[in-house]
């Protein structure tokens, strides 16, 4: 069916980045660009309208004066980043998305937007859907679900997951290819597998092409 009303895709940006020891947002990715502008440039091609989520980090020069929502409430996680984007979208759908995607594909997001549906409040990627298991920092989100999302972080679990799982969803089982691209990075380690060769991989072409 695809998304029929305005979609606005929100990068999360405040995390501590603790495993990483580094900002992972800032973190360079071949041809120079840092991943959180790896990111940017994805959704931006596929979507008009995209805003950082969260406070912090040094944003790299281009980004320095890009659109940025302040967390609904600090150090409580990505939810506290979907409920100001869910209030800043509406009405319409919201694109959550993590900066932590180095081999993010435009074909991911719009994926996503196709599966978009009036009976739906989510749509998710989730390779084992019978175990509930999702990728919530790729996903669409429509913005009715703003004041859910808001009492689950001030009275929940402030989990991503949980207010998915309550929610009216469309899950897509990912190619490989799309699993590919949906993967994240919490180390260094992580980060070099994710850039080196993939074995009988999706990714014969440059990262910063689409």
């Amino acid at each position: 069916m695809g998304a029929d009303l305005p979609v606005v895709a929100g990068i999360l940006i405040g995390g501590a980045s603790r495993r990483m020891g580094c900002p992972k947002a800032l973190l360079p990715m071949p041809g120079g660009q840092t991943m959180l502008e790896h990111v940017v440039g994805i959704a931006s091609g596929v979507l008009d309208r995209v805003v950082l989520l969260g406070s912090g980090v040094h944003l790299p020069d281009k980004l320095r004066t890009w659109p940025r929502l302040p967390d609904a409430e600090p150090v409580r996680g990505p939810l506290s980043g979907l409920c100001s984007l869910l209030q800043f979208a509406v009405p319409g759908w919201a694109m959550l998305l993590s900066c932590d995607l180095p081999l993010l594909s435009s074909s991911v997001l719009h994926r996503l937007l196709a599966a978009a549906s009036p009976d739906a409040d989510v749509v998710a990627f989730a390779p084992d859907p019978a175990a509930r298991n999702f990728h919530p920092c790729c996903t669409l989100y429509h913005t009715r679900l703003a004041p859910v999302a808001l009492v689950e972080l001030r009275t929940g679990s402030a989990s991503l997951h949980d207010l998915l799982i309550r929610s009216r969803f469309v899950a897509l089982q990912p190619t490989r290819c799309e699993e590919e691209a949906l993967t994240n990075v919490n180390t260094r380690v992580e980060f070099d597998a994710a850039l080196g060769n993939v074995v009988d991989g999706c990714r014969n072409r440059p990262l910063h092409a689409e």
